[in-house]
């Protein structure tokens, strides 16, 4: 079985990082699996060669295909050259299945794509990590229900993917639900419950919709660290009480950062609030606060794991989310999760797991956070969380469940 997975990134973010996961393991298997990705982080070729990645795009095309959605309003249409490069690539593959995963991101010619996977009849599972392939083009549609009759008029039009100008939405809407449906070989999966009855109700109800929840790596990467330990060694007391977040995107409103940012000063004096992807550019946010620890962006999973490792909680400020990967991370370390309700993440958070409160809901996120905080929250933490995620969401399971589905739709030849 030839397994190929395409996504904007490969195992930088959410959506990257379960294809890193599921490929990986897919490996360990002896399947032959393959990733091509069309921008982020490059690997040298010699060493993606030998672990079957491609990058397909570059820089400047995405760039360009950005300033094209900005200023003209269509998303999706560009990238021409490099959606080539990607059709050549399957081409010299031949795969059985094409597992999709974040379709936009300024890297791909949609019509180019489906032309080629409706002409082949290639098996398609594809998994929905947000609502962009069934919505205008809004990641997230908030309260609006437009892309159940068509989208126009989008009341979230400078949201990412942003225009700046002109209302495309419609256009999209209509050829999106013409070149996405054709063919009848396709399984779509999301992570959450919540995503998949609203898959059910857009114009890919007519397809198998599933759920398979996110699975990381429990095993080697994300797993309880000695608290006390890692406390020392980023140079906190073990009395301390600390509250971790991910502050990467911060300047879209989406991500909550307000929340965060005034649950602080809620906390002057009783906790540090650590920030980890902290972006220079955001800093007159921190105006007037005092417990605030901004740190930059990594890509060691090992340091990440430290920290989720040693704080008390960690919060998610989402005011939209799907089922969050880094929820699972900070779970997986034995640290509890504070969010809001939106999505999946009440899912996530079930049973002892974290809270969920009102989404944009201040008081209620402080005091919840403050309530984690407390010896007495009876939360799940340490070893007993991490069981129950090594249990639910380890790769192992993830892929286990999508080997099925490639399975099955191989057997409908």
């Amino acid at each position: 079985m030839v397994i190929l997975q395409i996504n904007s990134h490969y195992n930088q973010g959410g959506a990257a990082r379960i294809a890193a996961c599921i490929h990986g393991q897919l490996l360990k298997e002896g399947q032959k699996s393959y990733v091509a990705y069309g921008r982020g982080k490059k690997i040298q070729e010699a060493e993606a060669a030998a672990q079957n990645l491609y990058c397909f795009d570059r820089p400047w095309e995405v760039y360009f295909s950005a300033l094209v959605s900005r200023v003209i309003g269509i998303n999706g249409w560009s990238n021409r050259a490099a959606t080539r490069r990607l059709i050549a690539y399957m081409e010299k593959i031949r795969p059985d299945i094409v597992h999709l995963h974040a379709l936009h991101g300024y890297y791909l010619n949609f019509p180019m794509l489906f032309g080629y996977l409706n002409e082949k009849q290639i098996p398609c599972v594809w998994t929905f990590h947000d609502c962009h392939a069934f919505t205008g083009n809004c990641g997230y549609y908030f309260d609006c229900e437009k892309w159940k009759t068509g989208c126009g008029s989008c009341p979230h039009i400078h949201n990412y993917p942003a225009s700046q100008f002109f209302d495309f939405t419609h256009y999209m809407w209509k050829r999106k639900q013409k070149m996405f449906t054709e063919g009848d070989r396709k399984v779509i999966v999301t992570p959450s419950r919540w995503l998949t009855k609203e898959a059910e109700k857009s114009f890919f109800g007519r397809y198998p919709c599933v759920t398979i929840s996110n699975g990381i790596d429990v095993k080697n990467t994300f797993f309880p660290r000695d608290k006390a330990a890692c406390r020392k060694k980023h140079g906190y007391e073990e009395k301390e009480r600390l509250v971790l977040g991910i502050a990467a995107g911060y300047g879209d409103p989406r991500k909550g950062a307000k929340y965060i940012i005034q649950l602080a000063r809620d906390l002057e004096g009783e906790a540090k609030v650590i920030l980890i992807g902290w972006e220079k550019k955001n800093d007159a946010l921190l105006e007037g606060t005092k417990n605030i620890i901004p740190l930059p962006a990594t890509d060691d999973l090992e340091l990440l794991a430290e920290y989720y490792s040693m704080a008390d909680v960690f919060v998610l400020p989402s005011l939209a989310e799907n089922y969050a990967t880094v929820t699972l991370e900070s779970m997986a370390c034995g640290t509890p999760v504070v969010g809001f309700a939106v999505g999946g993440i009440p899912e996530q958070l079930a049973e002892g797991r974290g809270i969920a409160v009102r989404a944009g809901d201040q008081r209620a996120f402080t005091r919840a956070v403050k309530r984690a905080l407390s010896p007495e929250s009876r939360l799940l933490c340490g070893k007993a969380l991490a069981a129950v995620m090594e249990k639910e969401n380890s790769t192992e399971k993830m892929t286990e469940a999508y080997m099925e589905l490639y399975k099955g739709l191989l057997e409908k030849r």
